[in-house]
């Protein structure tokens, strides 16, 4: 039996992680945010904007001119786009959606697991200051590193779920209320592969990593929710880029993004719990 046990957390604290207590703080934290009834609504409001509202208004009404009215930067985004980009059988009412499904939407679809995470990494230190729970958790045997790995992961993994749900509901409405107006599936994209498959889980991280950071050291939640907008930022640069002309989010732009972003997961994860310092926080409370 000793020996079992001794294998056993060997095989647990593999890599210098003992990922058993990991797990248990992300449980800890999972089943706070599913008690939360407030919190779960605001996690369903922005994907049912991204992944059903939009996506139904722009094939129902692509071609009357309401949305390139209402929509910032459609209308430029339109203007600007490039030759080629849509299959030359399509009329003009086809390749508006066809370009905004595919294009226009994708960038904004990086918004669901920055928001995501910004609500629920924000209530990761802070909420457990909140509800005087964060004392106890700082005693614990857990290393900085497992601690700021299960906060960071506790956030990012529902943020990444919920995006990939968002994604597979957008995939059907596309299909069904598009397939028929555009005759035949034209959705999704090699470009789409890549933004979910990738970009969604890097972009994730970073954002909670930095939120979990701020979280430390903020004594409110929507200080802590400030931080988002730091991931935002190159979100929007994104649309205003194809609004522009200057680029098109294709899947190469993709693909440099991912490599980008790989690379600040990194970075911010280990400064993240370089500075992480538990009498700061403690004395703080």
């Amino acid at each position: 039996m000793t020996t079992q046990a001794h294998t056993s957390q060997l095989s647990a604290t593999r890599g210098g992680i003992n990922w058993q207590r990991v797990t248990a703080v992300m449980r800890k934290d999972w089943l706070e945010v599913a008690r939360n009834k407030q919190v779960i609504a605001s996690l369903v409001a922005v994907p049912l904007v991204f992944a059903v509202l939009l996506p139904a208004a722009i094939i129902l009404l692509g071609g009357s001119g309401i949305l390139t009215s209402t929509i910032a930067g459609l209308q430029g985004f339109l203007d600007n786009l490039p030759a080629g980009v849509a299959p030359s059988s399509y009329t003009p009412d086809q390749t508006i959606v066809y370009a905004v499904i595919v294009y226009f939407l994708a960038p904004f679809f990086l918004v669901i697991p920055v928001m995501t995470a910004s609500i629920t990494a924000s209530s990761s230190l802070v909420g457990e200051k909140e509800r005087r729970t964060i004392e106890g958790l700082l005693y614990t045997p857990l290393s900085n590193r497992e601690l700021v790995l299960a906060k960071v992961l506790g956030s990012m993994i529902p943020a990444v779920v919920l995006t990939w749900l968002a994604f597979v509901i957008y995939t059907v409405i596309v299909g069904v209320l598009g397939a028929p107006m555009m005759g035949g599936i034209f959705f999704p994209t090699w470009t789409w592969a890549v933004l979910i498959v990738l970009l969604v889980p890097l972009v994730g991280f970073l954002a909670t990593s930095l939120i979990v950071a701020v979280s430390g050291r903020s004594t409110t939640m929507q200080g802590a929710q400030g931080t988002a907008m730091f991931v935002v930022f190159p979100i929007l640069a994104l649309v205003i880029g194809q609004a522009t002309g200057l680029m098109l989010f294709n899947v190469t732009v993709a693909l440099i993004a991912a490599a980008i972003l790989a690379i600040a997961d990194v970075l911010a994860f280990l400064l993240v719990v370089a500075k992480f310092q538990r009498e700061h926080i403690v004395t703080k409370l």
